[in-house]
């Protein structure tokens, strides 16, 4: 583990997510990269949504928390469609285009988290507190049948 500061260690996900799940919606890609950056996308959502997010509401940063928690529900049902091609693995053809929009999706949402809720997480503590921050997100694991909290039903 590398990572300082939260803001950097989430972002680092950002960018290995962006790595899998970009080249499927240009035209190339492949199953096995895509399946990876999916499952990093649902462990990231898990650890923002359980572990950052209720450190910062407590802080009083409730609307950008809201704003990203439903960005993570806007984002759920592709995520979800996406997993289960992966299962299946027919063409990627038949996938382009949902990679296509969560990778749009992904680029309105990063940006404003890392700019906003990341660099106030960083802010937080001093550098003993970020370090348990960091090896507190590297510990944690996604249940199984977690499901993020504005997912549609």
């Amino acid at each position: 583990m590398s990572a300082t500061r939260p803001g950097e260690y989430l972002e680092d996900q950002h960018h290995r997510i962006d790595d899998g799940i970009k080249p499927v919606a240009d035209g190339a890609g492949d199953w096995k990269a895509l399946a990876a950056s999916l499952a990093l996308l649902r462990l990231h959502l898990y650890l923002e949504e359980q572990i950052l997010f209720p450190v910062l509401e407590k802080t009083g940063l409730m609307m950008p928390v809201f704003v990203m928690k439903r960005e993570h529900g806007q984002m759920w049902p592709t995520l979800a469609k996406l997993t289960e091609a992966c299962k299946a693995q027919g063409s990627l053809d038949t996938v382009r285009a949902d990679c296509d929009e969560l990778y749009k999706l992904l680029r309105i949402h990063n940006p404003k988290e890392e700019q906003i809720v990341y660099t106030a997480a960083d802010a937080l503590g001093a550098k003993g507190a970020d370090e348990h921050m960091v090896a507190t997100l590297d510990a944690a694991d996604a249940p199984d049948d977690w499901v993020c909290a504005m997912a549609p039903h």
